[in-house]
């Protein structure tokens, strides 16, 4: 399991990072430890790639992926814990391990497509919105 962040700015532009390893962006979040909380797997993902701190946020969805057969033959799907992230402190800064690079979007300047099933859904819930 993990979580994923929108994290807006006073002009109601998404927080998005283009990931240091890959010509793709979305949305700042990560995998859940060993039984941490999705909301605590939130504020460190997003700490840790970003320099922010979040103090406050909403539960949006719960996203799963489609179904993956793994190397040894195993089913499994993931499941994503997609926040808006309604307070927050602090400048961007990208980590240089996960994000390469951080910039605010508005709606219509959306990066296509946004990595995963999470970065899918903000955009889709982000257009009508912004």
């Amino acid at each position: 399991m993990g979580a994923a962040a929108i994290l807006l700015d006073a002009e109601g532009r998404v927080l998005l990072q283009k990931l240091a390893y890959r010509d793709v962006w979305g949305l700042p979040g990560g995998l859940c430890e060993l039984a941490e909380a999705p909301e605590d797997t939130l504020r460190r993902e997003v700490f840790e790639e970003t320099a922010l701190t979040v103090h406050a946020a909403q539960l949006l969805t719960l996203l799963t992926t489609p179904l993956r057969t793994l190397p040894n033959g195993h089913q499994a799907a993931f499941y994503t814990a997609l926040y808006l992230v309604t307070g927050w402190e602090g400048e961007p800064v990208a980590d240089g391990v996960e994000s390469g690079e951080l910039r605010f979007f508005a709606a219509h300047e959306l990066p296509a497509p946004l990595r995963g099933v999470a970065g899918q859904w903000a955009a889709d819930w982000l257009k009508p919105r912004m």
